[in-house]
């Protein structure tokens, strides 16, 4: 009986404890089950006079208003028939009176609870949807609920991460922001996000989590289920926060999502990298950074960029990789002046090792040395074959502070041939500040560009950076912030159309035909549709956007004017710096030029089979290029897209 007993109220416990629906649905049960008890008893207890026929009779009447209503005064003819209707009244005051009122009152409460705590879910329609609360989703939220809704799934405290998240911005845009709670490695909350409806994802993860990157490469699949079943191909954004893994899947297709994900990886070290050295813009201009050539470096140019990163950080590293892409000019190809990008570290010394196993072949083919001032030691790779690449990297182990870092930083500002950046890269705010404030004066009398990494407020340096006029002396003028959290992620930045118009050149250009026009409809299908089953997708869609971000450097270097057709001395210039850019690309990621036996061994029918073991025959200089397995000249599609450039910078309107 006990057990019975239990049995029973488990059942109800859960019944009270659930949703409101349930909750209504017991309580009519209950009052149902007692109104029809106390109905029983009256017309087996007393008699029925001629007009109480039928079950809906003036007694059923009588003895629902009673029920419902205490007040209701009826004539009653004996004790008993009083006594049942005390009964009566007393069990609708406790019911409706007590309970029910009760029961919508905690109906109410609960529903603000479930609000508060984001446990509603509304429908959603083309919005935009947010997975995790990272510190870049500050900005990136206002920025996408300036033009659709904003839906964000977090596992942490809702009303912790509304309140951090709506604060300090406009009601306009608040409203339009909705926090759920979630966890995205669980199908039914991801699906409840309505992806399948949504413009775009933004798959970021919680902060300071264990196993994040693999959590959102779970999160990843369960969204490409949901748009498998919808038919969609829905773009996803997804953040990796270990650099070695953002590299990694920038290269390797994630398996199964290629027909229903247009995928996006991205890194915050390297999302930096970009806006600095690229968009050389932060927060729509608030801040302003000089290009790593502070001007246009042209063929005849004797200068070269030098950029010092102190601090071999994974933002330090990301920096110096990121500027290894973009630094190729055309006095290289006529003066052989290459790009020169120091790292100065106490740790330097391990820290190269470590570089050297993850970009082996790089290493292989570039200039590099190590210095270390305190041991007295130097070396370098000498080889005895001739080195096509223009790109050194020099690593410096000593402390910033030390004099002889000091009188190398001296040296590098009085270099009349060189384009200073120095980079503050420290993971710690404070102590970057301390380090950039402690550069040699001549650093910054020289005009070098010096960049000081402040994660959160930069406020300090936007006080001692301020000019108050030309005529007044300010020695850190030329002193930038970088590295913020806040607004630090541009939707515009991660838009992809210009590298979307690079394949859509390369999928349409003909010997007789030059790409000049962009219908934007028929450039994006093209990213999303013509693609070969066996193109290694990521990896490609990486090199389109690369070769993007390489685009500025070539405006400025060759003079480029949107929609002016190019010279032919412009052409050829174009077409060798974007190969030896596209060599860079191609030994970063993990590719490697052929043994003699190997490039002997290269067949067109061989050749796919090299390069899916990162084995490239085109790892060369320009001029030994020969044809590719479509018997094409390969120097073809450099001089095919630098015939396009002028008509893709017309197109964004990226007039510089």
């Amino acid at each position: 009986m006990k057990k019975l007993f239990d049995t029973l109220f488990r059942s109800i416990d859960r019944v009270i404890a659930g949703t409101a629906g349930k909750q209504l649905l017991f309580f009519l049960v209950i009052a149902v089950t007692v109104f029809i008890v106390l109905l029983t008893i009256s017309v087996a207890s007393f008699s029925s006079s001629p007009s109480e026929e039928g079950f809906f009779n003036p007694r059923f009447w009588n003895m629902l208003l009673n029920f419902i209503d205490p007040g209701a005064g009826f004539e009653y003819e004996t004790n008993g028939e009083r006594l049942l209707i005390l009964i009566t009244n007393l069990s609708g005051m406790v019911l409706f009176a007590g309970v029910l009122v009760a029961l919508l009152t905690n109906t109410i409460y609960q529903r603000i609870d479930n609000v508060k705590s984001g446990e509603v879910y509304y429908n959603f329609n083309n919005h935009f949807v947010i997975i995790g609360y990272d510190p870049v989703c500050d900005g990136l939220a206002a920025q996408l609920a300036a033009t659709n809704e904003v839906v964000l799934q977090t596992s942490r405290d809702v009303e912790a991460v509304r309140q951090e998240l709506l604060s300090g911005m406009s009601d306009n845009l608040a409203k339009r922001i909705t926090v759920v709670s979630g966890n995205r490695t669980a199908y039914d909350d991801t699906k409840k996000l309505n992806i399948d409806t949504c413009v775009q994802v933004f798959l970021l993860g919680e902060t300071d989590e264990d196993s994040h990157d693999s959590k959102n490469i779970e999160c990843l699949g369960s969204i490409n289920d949901i748009a498998q079943t919808a038919g969609r191909n829905i773009r996803c954004h997804v953040l990796f926060n270990q650099p070695l893994t953002f590299a990694a899947f920038e290269q390797q297709e994630v398996a199964g999502i290629r027909k229903n994900i247009d995928f996006v990886p991205f890194n915050f070290y390297d999302m930096w990298a970009q806006k600095v050295f690229i968009e050389n813009s932060y927060n729509n201009g608030s801040i302003t950074y000089k290009p790593l050539d502070h001007e246009p470096i042209t063929e005849d140019s004797p200068m070269k960029v030098h950029l010092v990163i102190l601090g071999m950080s994974g933002m330090g590293i990301s920096l110096g990789l990121q500027a290894a892409q973009i630094c190729h000019f055309p006095n290289f190809i006529t003066k052989g002046i290459k790009t020169k990008i120091t790292f100065i570290d106490v740790d330097a010394e391990r820290e190269m090792a470590v570089l050297k196993r993850r970009l082996r072949h790089f290493f292989d083919e570039i200039d590099y040395s190590f210095i270390s001032f305190d041991e007295n030691t130097r070396y370098d790779n000498p080889s005895e074959k001739t080195r096509f690449t223009d790109i050194e990297f020099e690593f410096i182990k000593d402390h910033f502070e030390d004099d002889p870092v000091q009188r190398y930083l001296e040296e590098a500002a009085l270099d009349k041939t060189s384009f200073l950046t120095v980079a503050v890269a420290l993971p710690d705010s404070s102590g970057a500040l301390s380090a950039a404030l402690c550069l040699p004066p001549l650093v910054y009398d020289s005009g070098a560009s010096v960049l000081v990494r402040q994660e959160h407020s930069f406020a300090i340096v936007s006080i001692i950076s301020r000019e108050e006029g030309e005529e007044k002396y300010c020695r850190y003028r030329n002193l930038r912030p970088f590295g913020m959290v806040n607004n630090s992620y541009d939707i515009k930045q991660a838009d992809d159309i210009l590298p979307m118009m690079i394949k859509y050149v390369y999928d349409n250009t003909t010997n007789e035909k030059i790409i000049k026009d962009f219908p934007e409809s028929e450039v994006r299908r093209n990213w999303i549709e013509k693609w070969n089953k066996t193109d290694n997708l990521s990896a490609l869609k990486a090199s389109n956007r690369y070769a993007a971000n390489f685009i500025p450097v070539k405006q400025r270097s060759l003079g480029i004017k949107a929609g002016v057709d190019l010279t032919e001395r412009q052409i050829r210039l174009a077409a060798r710096m974007e190969h030896n850019r596209w060599v860079t690309e191609k030994l970063l990621v993990g590719f490697r030029a052929p043994t003699p036996e190997e490039a002997a061994d290269i067949t067109k029918e061989k050749r796919e089979y090299y390069k899916s073991r990162f084995i490239h025959e085109d790892i060369k200089a320009y001029e030994d290029l020969g044809t590719d397995g479509k018997a094409v000249d390969v120097r073809a599609y450099d001089v095919n897209i630098s015939h396009s450039l002028p008509y893709m910078i017309k197109a964004i309107g990226n007039e510089k």
